[in-house]
Formats: C-alpha cells, sequence, structure tokens
C-alpha cells in the first residue's frame, strides 16, 4: 500500500514544485488544490510524450529499410501534421500516403526493427537507420494513434485545460524484456488508460524544456489496444498474465513484494479483467466500423440496381410504370458482407439490423451442413488404438545382442591403412560456388526437345571466371560452424539460426572484425554494404553483453555463433560504429540518386514558365469553354485550374470521335499555325514525372540529417580519445566528411532552385501553392501528348 500510495504522488521538476509550493504558501492554493495542480502538470508532462503541445516542427523525414518482396528496401518515411498524412517515399516518388486516421499499431521490435499498422492493410515491416531514430518514429506514431483515440474537440474552450485521460487501473508490473540472448523481469509503473496500456520504467520523469532533470535510459512501453486484435490470458501460474497482439506476446507479472498468493492473484485477476474489457470494447467498435462500412457499400449497390431496374422499366413498360417501382421499391441489402463478421471469432455478438430475407442464405449453409451424416466415413474406433504388450515395446536389447552375434560371427576384416597427414589448407581449398536453381524440365518431355541431341560441339567456358565472380570464399569457417553444432549455444535459437547462416558468407575471423569496423571504404579491405546491414541487426544489448562478459570460460571452446556474439559484445559503439559505415556508404548514391531527379524538375519548371505558346493555347481554350458555357448558362470563367486540362477529352461532339480537343486543335491551326507546335518547346513533359518536388525535398532533408550524424560522430569520436591506431580512419572519415558537405551543398542549391521555380509556377497559373507537383505536371503531359497526337492525326 506505501508504494501504490507513493506513486499517486505526481513527480514534477523542481521548477513546477517551487512554483506550487510558493502558492501553498502565499494561501493562493490549499493542500487539496496544489495536489490536484500537480496531477494536471505531470498529465501535461506526460502528454507531451505523446505530442499535445506541436511546438516542434511539423513535418518530418526519416530514412527507413522497408520489407517488402523478401529484401529490405531503402524507404523516406514523411510524417506530416500539416496534411495529416504519413507518406512512404522512394527516390523522390511518393509510393504510398496514409490519413493520421488509418494509423492503428505500432509495434516495437528488436534492435532497430518496428512495424506500423494501417487499417485495412498489411503491416510495414520497417528498420531505422539508428535507435534514436526509431525511438523517434515510435513517438510521433504513438502521438497519431493517441489522438484517434482521443480526439480533440473543436469546440472545447482554448483557455480550458485539457481534460484528464481517466486512469482505469495502475499498479506495479513486471515486464518480461528479452535481448539476442537474455531475458530480464524488470518493474514498470503501469497506467491502464483507454485504448492503452502505459508503462513506465522506474525512475522514469517526464522532462519540460526547462528542467534539466536525469532521464533514465529506458523508454517507456506503450501497448496499444485500440486496433481490435488484443486480449489478456493467464497461463498457470497465480502472478503471470500474457496481452496478446497482433504481433507481439507481452508476459507480464505482479510482484510479490511480501503479498499472500491470494492477493498476487486477486491483483493479476483485476489487470486481466480491465485490460479485456478494454480489448473487447475495441473489438465491439472496430466490427460496428467494418459492418457500417460494408452496409454502406451495400446500400450503393442496391441504389445502383434500383436505377438499372427502373430505366428498364422506363424503357419497356413506360414512365408512369417506372415513377412507380420507384415509389415502392423494396431496400435490397446484398447478403454477402454478413457472413464474413458472423464468422469472426467473437466473443461478442453484435446484433446487425437487416430484414430477415437477407439472411436467409446466411443460415442455408449450416442447414446442409446438417443433412450430411451418411457422408461421414464409418466408426473406426475399434481399430484405431492399437496396444502392444510390454515385451514388445523394449525390442533393443534383444537387437543388440542380435548384432553383436552377427558381428561376431563375421570373418574379421584386415587391418585398414594408415591414414595420411592431414593437410591443414585442404576445406579452403575446395572449390565451391553459389548454386543457380533453375527450372529442369521433365524427363518424358526430353525426348521431343532440342535437348535431347545433346550438344554437337565442346563447349568451353572460363571456369576461373565463373569462380572469381560466384565462388563461396572462406569455407573455413563453414567447417568450423558444422564442427561446432554439438556445443550449447548461448544465443536464442532462432537468431542463432539466422546468425549461422550469414557467417558462412561471412569473410572475417572473429578477432578481425574490429579492425574492419575502422575501415572506411570497402577497396581497402573493409566490409561490405551486405554485410554492415546484416550486422546492425545482431547488435548485442546491455542485457546480453552482460551475459556474455559473464562468461569465465574457454572462449574456443564456444559456438562459432558466441564467439562472434563474444566479440561484438567487446567492440565499444558498435552500433553507432556500423550505423557510421552504412551512413558513409550510401550517402553518395543517394546524391546521385537525386540530382538528376532534381535537375530534371527544374527543366519541367524553367519550359513550363518559358513557353508563352502554352499560355496562349490555354487562353484559346477559356475562349472556348466560356462560348459554351454561356450558351449552357453558366456565368463566364476568367481563368481554370490546369487539372481541368485532363477533362477536354472528356468532352464529346455530335461526332463520337470528336472532342473538346479535336476542336481546340482544329480552332488554333486555322487561326494561329504557330502555335500548334507549342509541345515542342516542351518536350520534358513527354514521359509522365513520377518524382515530385515534395518527395526530392524530403529525400535532400534526409541525406542532410544523416550527413549531420556522421559530422557529430567525427565530433564524438575525437572525444573518445581511441588512440593513434586509426588514424588512417580518421584521415579517411575527414576526407569523406569533406567530399559529402560540398555534393550536399550543390545539391540543396539546386533543390531551392527547384522549389522557388515550382513555387513560381503555381503564382503564374493561379494554383494552391500546397498542389502537389506529380498532380500538376501529369495533368500538363497528359495534355501536351494528347494534343500531339491529335495535331499528328489532322495534319497527315
Amino acid at each position: 500500500m506505501e508504494s501504490r500510495k507513493a506513486m499517486d504522488l505526481p513527480q514534477l521538476s523542481n521548477e513546477m514544485q517551487l512554483n506550487i509550493m510558493h502558492k501553498v504558501k502565499n494561501g493562493q492554493l490549499s493542500i487539496d488544490d496544489a495536489l490536484d495542480m500537480a496531477r494536471r502538470d505531470q498529465l501535461q508532462l506526460l502528454q507531451k510524450s505523446f505530442d499535445f503541445e506541436e511546438k516542434q516542427a511539423s513535418l518530418y523525414n526519416f530514412s527507413v529499410y522497408k520489407f517488402s518482396s523478401y529484401r529490405w528496401q531503402k524507404r523516406v518515411i514523411q510524417i506530416d501534421f500539416n496534411t495529416k498524412m504519413v507518406c512512404s517515399i522512394v527516390k523522390g516518388i511518393v509510393k504510398r500516403q496514409f490519413p493520421f486516421m488509418e494509423v492503428t499499431n505500432c509495434h516495437d521490435a528488436a534492435g532497430t526493427k518496428f512495424s506500423v499498422s494501417f487499417k485495412g492493410r498489411h503491416d510495414y515491416e520497417l528498420e531505422a537507420m539508428s535507435p534514436e531514430d526509431k525511438q523517434k518514429i515510435l513517438e510521433l506514431i504513438n502521438q497519431i494513434i493517441y489522438r484517434n483515440v482521443h480526439p480533440v474537440d473543436i469546440h472545447e474552450e482554448p483557455s480550458k485545460p485539457p481534460a484528464s485521460p481517466t486512469k482505469l487501473h495502475e499498479g506495479l508490473l513486471l515486464l518480461q524484456r528479452g535481448g539476442l540472448a537474455s531475458c530480464k523481469w524488470k518493474k514498470y509503473e503501469a497506467h491502464l488508460y483507454t485504448g492503452q496500456l502505459l508503462l513506465l520504467p522506474t525512475g522514469f520523469r517526464p522532462v519540460s524544456d526547462s528542467a534539466d532533470v536525469p532521464v533514465t535510459l529506458s523508454q517507456p512501453v506503450i501497448i496499444h489496444l485500440s486496433d481490435g486484435n488484443a486480449s489478456a490470458e493467464t497461463p498457470c501460474t497465480c502472478d503471470t498474465f500474457i496481452i496478446l497482439t497482433n504481433q507481439d506476446e507481452f508476459h507480464l507479472r505482479v510482484p510479490l513484494d511480501e503479498q499472500s498468493t491470494e492477493d498476487v492473484r486477486n491483483e493479476r485477476d483485476a489487470w486481466v479483467k480491465a485490460i479485456n474489457r478494454q480489448c473487447m470494447d475495441w473489438k465491439r467498435r472496430s466490427q460496428c466500423e467494418n459492418m457500417y462500412e460494408d452496409l454502406k457499400e451495400a446500400q450503393k449497390l442496391s441504389d445502383i440496381t434500383k436505377v438499372i431496374k427502373e430505366n428498364q422499366s422506363t424503357h419497356e413498360r413506360g414512365p408512369e410504370t417506372g415513377k412507380m417501382q420507384n415509389n415502392h421499391a423494396p431496400l435490397l441489402v446484398p447478403p454477402q458482407p454478413f457472413p464474413r463478421f458472423l464468422s469472426k471469432s467473437g466473443a461478442v455478438a453484435v446484433p446487425i439490423p437487416v430484414p430477415a430475407p437477407a439472411l436467409e442464405p446466411v443460415n442455408k449453409p449450416s442447414m446442409e451442413l446438417e443433412q450430411v451424416p451418411e457422408l461421414k466415413p464409418p466408426p473406426m474406433q475399434e481399430k484405431s488404438p492399437v496396444t502392444f504388450p510390454e515385451s514388445r515395446l523394449a525390442p533393443i536389447p534383444q537387437l543388440e545382442s542380435i548384432q553383436s552375434l552377427m558381428f561376431s560371427a563375421a570373418p574379421t576384416p584386415p587391418p585398414p591403412l594408415p591414414p595420411p597427414l592431414p593437410k591443414k589448407k585442404t576445406k579452403s581449398q575446395i572449390m565451391r560456388t553459389r548454386a543457380f536453381h533453375w527450372d529442369l524440365i521433365a524427363q518424358d518431355k526430353i525426348a521431343k526437345s532440342v535437348w535431347a541431341r545433346g550438344s554437337p560441339r565442346e563447349i568451353e567456358i572460363d571456369t576461373s571466371r565463373l569462380y572469381e565472380q560466384f565462388g563461396v570464399k572462406d569455407l573455413a569457417n563453414i567447417s568450423n560452424l558444422e564442427s561446432s553444432n554439438h556445443v550449447e549455444i548461448m544465443l536464442s535459437a532462432k537468431i542463432a539460426h539466422n546468425f549461422n547462416i550469414f557467417l558462412k558468407s561471412f569473410p572475417v575471423q572473429p578477432k578481425e572484425l574490429k579492425d574492419k569496423l575502422f575501415i572506411v571504404n570497402e577497396g581497402d579491405g573493409g566490409l561490405s554494404d551486405e554485410h554492415i546491414t546484416s550486422l546492425r541487426r545482431y547488435v548485442p544489448t546491455a542485457d546480453d553483453k552482460e551475459m556474455y562478459r559473464s562468461y569465465k570460460g574457454d572462449v574456443s571452446e564456444l559456438h562459432l555463433v558466441d564467439q562472434y556474439m563474444l566479440e561484438l559484445c567487446n567492440i565499444p559503439y558498435l552500433s553507432s560504429q556500423l550505423d557510421l559505415l552504412l551512413t558513409l556508404r550510401e550517402l553518395p548514391i543517394s546524391m546521385d540518386d537525386l540530382k538528376p531527379l532534381i535537375n530534371q524538375k527544374i527543366r519541367m519548371c524553367q519550359q513550363l514558365w518559358g513557353c508563352e505558346a502554352f499560355v496562349c493555347v490555354l487562353e484559346y481554350l477559356l475562349a472556348m469553354g466560356n462560348y459554351l458555357n454561356q450558351n449552357a448558362g453558366k456565368e463566364k470563367a476568367k481563368g481554370f485550374r490546369l487539372s481541368s486540362l485532363t477533362k477536354i477529352s472528356q468532352l464529346r461532339g455530335n461526332e463520337k470521335r470528336f472532342t473538346l480537343m479535336h476542336a481546340l486543335v482544329e480552332q488554333i491551326m486555322l487561326h494561329e499555325p504557330r502555335l500548334a507546335t507549342f509541345f515542342r518547346e516542351l518536350a520534358e513533359f513527354e514521359m509522365v514525372p513520377w518524382a515530385s518536388v515534395k518527395g526530392l525535398t524530403a529525400e535532400v532533408d534526409v541525406v542532410k540529417n544523416e550527413l549531420q550524424k556522421v559530422i557529430q560522430y567525427r565530433k564524438t569520436y575525437k572525444g573518445k580519445n581511441l588512440g593513434s591506431q586509426h588514424s588512417k580512419f580518421t584521415k579517411d572519415l575527414k576526407l569523406a566528411i569533406e567530399k559529402y558537405e560540398a555534393d550536399l551543398y550543390q545539391l540543396t542549391k539546386r533543390c531551392e532552385e527547384m522549389r522557388k521555380l515550382y513555387t513560381d509556377i503555381l503564382v503564374k497559373f493561379g494554383e494552391p501553392l500546397d498542389q502537389d507537383s506529380k498532380e500538376l505536371f501529369s495533368c500538363v503531359c497528359q495534355f501536351v501528348n494528347e494534343f500531339k497526337r491529335i495535331h499528328s492525326e489532322l495534319t497527315c
């Protein structure tokens, strides 16, 4: 009880505490009012981690790796609080855009991996470039989810403080946290709110901008329950329970703290009951939302069916009959969407308000299943259990005696020849290559194929060249791994298996690894990009390091997997070093990819800005459109948006093949033929532009942040004073930074020029300043190509 009372007292910064004490001393606040004020201040500090106050930048760009098609692909994740969108960008192309309301969950994983769940889509499995980036991304995603669960009331008074979220349950819990090899129970202060369970590490204090309070390295754990896929279960033990989500299992335990077993069980059951109540509530909400969406789709389908029937009845029976059907048509709700919800695992039954006939098809399959008992196979219960006498259950001693008699009766073989002297380099000289997994022809097809005759000539191939490219190097590692399979591995089984596969193609011995990490260029003997990327996924945690360093035995007796892990634990700043090497390798590639795309956008803006013939064509189109609209009873327009250019080919004349685009080309060729070839001045618009100004700007911003991290690492590296043995590394790092800074300066300059030109284009044509360049340029591109096609048809 004392710990529970102590936990109820809010923890604030020194400045806030002095402020409250001063008000109490002056009589401005009573003790109860001071406690309420302290709790509100603590809540505001805690809510800051969920971003209730957007004092920082509203646009965030992060470089990540996305797992897609069985490989990790580089992406830029953009979180835009202005447009309320999460964007996935690849080389300046905005591949996906997710509204904030579609973000349902996020899951932390080992290392720098994590995943984000979206409504109605597959989860995004991502890997951040650094632990700091991962923590920031998860913080922003948690803010979005929290706001989806607790939407801001726009009618609320601005001066009114935010309402405190109700704590449904709270107490101390132990959470099982595991690294690559270790597994420990850590104590957290648990707070159950609507839609989430917040676990604060003991000693964690939310910090304000002005307060100077130490923060623990362990970060809060947020378990979201609002996606409708979570549940809580109780295993056999009296103090443990498990929270299951669609990706994770959280093992939690109620600390004993000199409590009786009955009290611990009651506290555990109270947690499970409160969490399951939340889970069932959100599951019911998600099912109702899905039902509502399917009901809307079914309603649309019924409306379309009704319109079709009305049109048919109007043509066949006359207008009066069609009018009568319109007044008395019943609501047709297709029954197809409902079995999907009725078949869901449903601890909760949700009533569906539909007419009785709509449910008949759902019940029919179950009635048919009840009428098929004759199709069941005959019962085999009497023959299926087979019992054996005890004498038949242990035949091994008899078998061993028979085998000994057989071997004793056999003639004695001659003594074997002495084995040859061992050759130390035999295994390393075996020429093994990667396999080519082709599709073989079936044997019955070979006889009539070209493969039956065989090759009439002897084909010569350069095997040395093939082995140079496809040879598997350093096979001594493979033999060591295979020979040490019987050794017990300290690493967890799944991770050890994957790490073992990686080490088979990793041509570096454990003792050589540390020096390899201080070689910048691969050509100088450094690690390859693939090896660096793979090693980043096996960086040991602090608990793993503690476990491996406690090993006091002979290192050579360990499995090679554990030898590598032990060496990784002894390398200082391993994660930062791997992140640095990977960034140094990817920076020049990223900048080289962005340069031509930015230059293309600049040329497109310059051509569109300087093409006066295009403006004259738009004036012709404006005059023609005003003529048509004025005679159609509409007002005269002073201008139109460029998105209207895609609608010109949709307006057809009395002749089916004649559109407004044909009329535009005819009018220009009749009055000003020189304008008919304006498309020659817009050569960059012949191809549809996929990259956008927004996407390219995000890519440049990410490159800038990555280079800033490299510069910061160099400053930190100087302070580490790791000795003079890595002087070449320091020199190569300095040269790389100087080169990349010069390249980035030019790239940033071109990016600013691109953005300024595009803004001028938006102003010139009266477009909104937030108009996406991909949409705008696509409209112009489609118009130019269609004009060019019709012009060539009319001039032939």
